[in-house]
């Protein structure tokens, strides 16, 4: 992770290295070097597995940035053309990860610790996919215009992602509880990524934080916050939430919504994670800690079914519950919150 990690407000070309492993393999296999494009192990087993079924495929987004440190924290967001979806349901049961949850005919899990993400697509919902990779009115960041060619070795950067050397922001959005996702987002695929966010996305997101939500847009600024919160964790990391609850928009906005302060936040977080120390995830402990006592009234507004399909939130809100049940045990249901 970055370096100076202390507060929430603050390239060359592409290579694959090494040769193909195996006949059947789009994907090459080597040592992971700064600026150069390559895959560990469980990378290149999920890689494998696409190519069982599908011959087209493009790796996109924050993903390509995350291949090309040895470091990153960044997942797989695979996009692969089919021709044939009986091949594809023949080939799910035999995937080399668990716990694949699917919507449609997309595929999302937690893979040696990242979210990873495969979108089977019909050859005209592949191409229509592509194109709006490209529509700047619709992308936020440049690097979400990021494709690569895993097969002819080849890279799309149509707005810059690469060749800014940081973060570059295309759209701001207007309002604010979207602004924040973005802003979270954009730290989150920093990190990650561990490329500097630049001085245009921190002064963006300086002045979009540093104003108190009102009492009636309090709600909505919050569960912004929280649909972002276990992304957020886990790609940026626990002194970045810590920063970031401290920030007046969104510390008035869950006190004035969840009834929570900043500061009760964070020191409920160290007691919970002294507990039961690295049992769980930071993610997890975060949701836990943010939403506890809203699970136990009304979640209208904080959890649907939207969320589950991002991979960390889900892991983290199953994760959340088991907390939860660990606090009913008669060892620690007196320290339960």
């Amino acid at each position: 992770m970055i370096s100076d990690r202390r507060s929430f407000l603050r390239v060359g070309s592409l290579l694959v290295c090494g040769s193909v492993l195996r006949p059947q393999s789009l994907f090459a296999f080597g040592e992971r070097n700064p600026g150069i494009l390559s895959f560990d192990a469980a990378e290149l087993h999920l890689l494998d597995f696409v190519s069982s079924y599908s011959s087209t495929v493009r790796l996109i987004g924050a993903s390509v940035l995350g291949r090309m440190h040895p470091d990153s924290a960044c997942g797989m967001h695979v996009l692969a053309q089919v021709t044939d979806f009986a091949k594809l349901a023949d080939a799910i049961p035999r995937a080399p990860f668990k716990n694949i949850f699917t919507k449609g005919n997309a595929l999302s899990f937690s893979s040696a610790g990242s979210a990873d993400v495969i979108e089977n697509l019909s050859p005209g919902d592949f191409g229509t996919r592509l194109a709006q990779l490209t529509a700047k009115d619709t992308i936020v960041f440049a690097h979400d215009a990021i494709v690569y060619n895993p097969i002819e070795k080849t890279l799309d950067d149509p707005l810059g992602g690469l060749s800014a050397g940081e973060l570059k922001l295309v759209n701001r959005p207007t309002k604010t509880p979207v602004a924040l996702e973005v802003a979270m987002r954009g730290t989150g695929d920093a990190r990650a990524a561990m490329l500097p966010e630049g001085e245009t996305f921190a002064k963006w997101k300086a002045q979009l934080v540093k104003s108190l939500a009102h009492s009636k847009a309090a709600q909505p600024i919050a569960a912004a916050f929280v649909r972002q919160l276990p992304a957020f964790a886990a790609l940026a990391g626990t002194e970045d939430v810590k920063s970031a609850l401290g920030t007046p928009l969104i510390s008035s906005s869950i006190k004035a919504a969840l009834g929570l302060s900043s500061r009760i936040v964070v020191a409920e977080f160290d007691r919970v994670r002294a507990i039961f120390g690295q049992s769980y995830s930071d993610s997890a402990v975060w949701l836990f800690v943010v939403l506890g006592q809203q699970m136990k009234k009304d979640t209208r507004g904080w959890i649907d079914a939207a969320l589950l399909e991002d991979v960390h939130w889900r892991a983290a809100f199953h994760t959340a519950c088991e907390i939860e049940q660990a606090f009913q045990t008669p060892e620690l249901k007196s320290q339960a919150p």
